[in-house]
């Protein structure tokens, strides 16, 4: 069941792979970046997508260690290697976001390299532990990260849509597209392991979304401050849209088993 999800994820990857210095080189941030039109609370809102985003250390340990844990049953263990080639090549993604980011922010004056540099250390050091027990909750782990990935796209194209910064505009759309890949990658995996009982898998997603998080919210200094920020700065967001997208997939998967089933609310995937 991982194949065909690994398969179509890798593919996508390789046709939107792009380098954080695509944008960032000085001279076309002085050509194309306009940061005088990025408010403090957006200015704010950014450098929390940025902290999260850099959590990427601590996120990595953990999920390492719940994937390479010795004590699981074998059949288990050899699914978790296959995901283990997504979770590679998902975090160094994610990792460009950081990086990303951290060269705009500091290459178009809007935040001192050195200032930066200590809020974000200073972020890091909080752990992150995953809110599920992985030896008898993996199939809600892997909804959690569903509905995180698909958090993370919704946020991003809606800050993309209520700013007015050209080059973030560009770096923020490049970023949900690849959240929306993530996210189309937990999709597919969980729908091909349930398309024999769809409708296990929508009470499942329902019992996760009434009590999901975004990792960070045990993590970031001042996380309501900084997440009412982030709402402020992307109006457009809409959070309840990010359980419909997913109880959606599952709806269209029931009507019509498909690979195009999964193609929902991510245009930014599509060929």
């Amino acid at each position: 069941m991982a194949d065909a999800a690994l398969y179509d994820y890798f593919k996508r990857s390789e046709k939107m792979g792009w380098s954080p210095y695509d944008l960032t080189e000085s001279a076309q941030i002085q050509t194309i970046a306009r940061p005088e039109r990025i408010n403090e609370t957006q200015l704010s809102a950014v450098k929390t997508v940025l902290f999260v985003e850099d959590h990427l250390p601590g996120y990595l340990a953990e999920y390492l260690r719940i994937m390479t844990d010795p004590d699981m049953p074998d059949d288990q263990q050899i699914m978790n290697r296959k995901v283990l080639h997504f979770t590679f090549r998902w975090v160094s993604e994610e990792d460009r976001h950081a990086h990303v980011l951290e060269r705009y922010l500091t290459g178009s004056g809007l935040v001192p390299s050195a200032e930066l540099e200590e809020e974000t250390l200073r972020e890091r050091r909080t752990a992150y532990n995953f809110p599920f027990d992985h030896r008898t909750n993996m199939v809600e782990g892997f909804i959690y990260l569903a509905l995180q990935e698909k958090a993370t796209h919704l946020y991003y194209r809606a800050l993309q849509k209520d700013i007015d910064e050209p080059l973030l505009k560009t770096l923020l759309g490049r970023m949900g597209a690849d959240e929306a890949s993530h996210g189309a990658f937990f999709y597919q995996l969980l729908i091909e392991s349930f398309k024999g009982d769809l409708d296990a898998l929508a009470k499942k997603i329902t019992a996760v979304a009434d009590t999901f998080k975004m990792p960070v919210q045990n993590n970031l200094l001042n996380y309501r401050r900084q997440l009412l920020g982030m709402m402020r700065a992307a109006p457009s967001y809409k959070h309840p849209d990010v359980f419909a997208d997913m109880m959606k997939a599952v709806e269209n998967a029931a009507k019509k088993y498909s690979r195009d089933s999964l193609d929902l609310i991510s245009p930014e995937i599509r060929e």
